[in-house]
């Protein structure tokens, strides 16, 4: 990173939040406009205020039309057109898979999550899947998902559905700032009933990201024949006994690969594999560039 502390005149509290926003998105190498800007904010404020204090910012942030990145990253702009390009080719395929594993007996969901949901992702990239399962279905739906997994990876695609929950768990207990934007910014490609529902029960995000137009849709997912019977064939007190199988022996497995690592949890209701630390790397990560740029974080 090439920005360095020096004497800056104080931001003002929007400013500052300007800055932290645009700061955020640094850690991912990813210019954004104006609007993105906007709806990233943890203060209220109209896109004219912010347009004003990004004026105020010359030495903070650059300004490279539609875009603004940190002063001395204008570099990634580039970055940043390549990978919508590559984004919207994986996008295809992500929609593809993603509507096979919605056709699984007990999924109700699934949203594309992370660096490919704001296009963000580059050739040969992973695509990442949050999804929603029937109550007491979560490792029955997990242990379908991995046959549509190791099919797309014989066509060249990892698959990763590393965050799975029942719909008795739409209300998710990280209460951040970097919950709020993963949450608001998924996109899903089936079950938009169920997205609903879920940002319903995590209205919380409103209040950290009080400019976050919600975009969602109240239709309906329609189960097919062959899913229906699905879950006729693996409900009941069969099913049962596969789930606390599956839940005995895969998540022990996925706890010991976790050592300990509290992002990730195997239980009744969730799998939610997030292995890397991902948040506190990305919080060391921007308090770094607030710090060299003379911004207390």
């Amino acid at each position: 990173m090439t920005v360095e502390a020096r004497v800056r005149t104080a931001p003002s509290v929007l400013g500052r939040a300007v800055i932290e926003s645009v700061a955020y998105s640094d850690v991912f190498d990813f210019p954004v406009t104006v609007a993105e800007i906007h709806r990233s904010l943890p203060v209220f404020a109209s896109i004219a205020e912010v347009e004003s204090g990004l004026d105020a910012l010359g030495d903070y942030v650059a300004r490279l039309a539609p875009y603004r990145v940190l002063a001395g990253r204008e570099a990634l702009v580039e970055t940043r057109l390549r990978r919508e390009e590559a984004s919207r080719r994986l996008m295809r395929r992500a929609g593809f898979y993603g509507r096979l594993i919605s056709r699984l007996p007990f999924v109700r969901m699934v949203a594309v999550t992370g660096s490919l949901a704001v296009e963000n992702a580059d050739d040969g990239d992973d695509v990442d899947y949050l999804i929603v399962t029937a109550p007491g279905r979560v490792w029955l739906a997990r242990a379908l998902t991995m046959a549509v997994v190791r099919f797309a990876g014989l066509r060249g695609l990892t698959l990763c559905p590393n965050y799975l929950l029942t719909e008795t768990a739409l209300a998710l207990p990280d209460r951040d700032l970097y919950t709020a934007r993963e949450l608001l910014q998924m996109r899903p490609v089936a079950g938009h009933g169920v997205h609903g529902l879920m940002l319903d029960a995590n209205a919380w995000c409103q209040e950290l990201l009080p400019n976050w137009q919600r975009e969602g849709s109240d239709e309906e997912a329609r189960r097919s024949a062959p899913t229906k019977l699905g879950e006729l064939l693996l409900g009941g007190s069969f099913g049962d006994k596969l789930e606390r199988w599956l839940l005995a022996r895969k998540g022990r497995e996925l706890r010991a690969q976790a050592a300990g690592n509290r992002e990730a949890v195997f239980d009744e209701t969730m799998c939610k594999g997030h292995f890397d630390s991902h948040r506190s790397r990305l919080q060391e990560a921007l308090t770094e560039r607030l710090t060299r740029l003379g911004v207390q974080p």
